[in-house]
């Protein structure tokens, strides 16, 4: 397990260091001069050369993607050209406010899409499985901008139940958890919607094998074959499709955080694009690959403790 672990570590680095320099050069081959875009209305060509002198952009791009190295290398993301602080102040600062959407969000799409697909897969081809089939193609099918839209429009503006936008605040549990309410429930929807097929068609595939006709040949009740048998296999391929939705709802993040206008890394990441910004891009570009690597190396681990038969080399 340590040599797999360590192994696992090592193509981590490498990945997120490929990617973090895909998006080096990315950045800088876009057409346009960034350092118009940072001075608006007070660009002069003296303040654009001065400009360019102090951030090193005058520099040939391998100089500044060794310089960009040797402070990554030491920790230093560099600082927001846009706002003039650290880019890790930042980061760390509305990073709580997305982790807890993504907890929540893809918790309450896990408590949806496994007891339904369990459902839909028992109920094969019935009224159930077409109904449940339906309505998740339905939720797949729903931009996240139109349903975090249509959930304000009726929960916050017609009802009035929750707050329409801001972040967590409140004197108790109850007014602090409303902020969180409607933004993970429209996740949470939308994820469950893929996640729950998937769980519907591993579990057909589990109860149509050979070891299921021997259990019911025993005379063993369908509720220990189905929790005891079939799902204790099946529970490997949807761990790692809930590692899927959880990598997905970073996507969906930086929609429904727009879109409620909370802050955390998807507010965050639109405004940096927009302002090319490029140590704060950068800087979000490397959270957010070190989360994908981290998340599915959890779900790698997680077989093992699933599925003991599962030897790490």
């Amino acid at each position: 397990m340590l040599k797999y672990l360590f192994r696992r570590m090592i193509i981590g680095i490498i990945t997120v260091f490929f990617i973090v320099s895909i998006v080096f050069f990315a950045l800088r081959l876009l057409p346009g001069d960034p350092v118009t875009v940072w001075l608006g209305e007070y660009s002069t060509p003296e303040l654009i050369t001065l400009t360019k002198a102090k951030w090193g952009l005058d520099r040939p791009i391998w100089v500044q993607y060794g310089t960009y190295v040797k402070n990554l290398l030491r920790g230093d993301l560099g600082d927001s050209l846009r706002m003039r602080v650290p880019v890790s102040e930042l980061l760390l600062k509305q990073y709580p406010f997305t982790l807890r959407l993504m907890l929540l969000g893809t918790l309450i799409s896990v408590m949806i899409a496994i007891p339904v697909g369990i459902l839909a897969a028992v109920k094969q081809n019935s009224f159930i499985d077409m109904f449940v089939m339906m309505f998740s193609f339905l939720f797949i099918s729903m931009p996240s901008f139109w349903l975090g839209l249509l959930m304000l429009f009726v929960f916050s503006f017609r009802l009035r139940w929750f707050p329409a936008i801001g972040a967590e605040t409140g004197s108790n549990v109850l007014a602090y958890l409303s902020y969180l309410v409607l933004p993970s429930v429209c996740m949470g929807i939308r994820e469950a919607g893929l996640l729950s097929r998937m769980v519907r068609s591993t579990m057909v595939d589990t109860l149509s094998k050979d070891y299921i006709t021997v259990a019911r040949s025993k005379g063993l009740s369908e509720q220990i074959i189905l929790y005891k048998h079939a799902l204790r296999n099946a529970m490997s391929p949807i761990v790692s499709l809930i590692g899927v939705s959880i990598v997905l709802s970073l996507a969906g993040a930086v929609v429904l955080e727009v879109v409620f206008s909370r802050p955390g890394l998807g507010r965050l990441y639109v405004s940096a694009v927009a302002a090319r910004d490029y140590p704060l891009i950068q800087g979000g570009i490397l959270l957010i690959a070190t989360a994908v690597v981290f998340v599915n190396m959890l779900v790698d681990i997680s077989y093992g403790i699933i599925d003991p038969r599962i030897r790490y080399e």
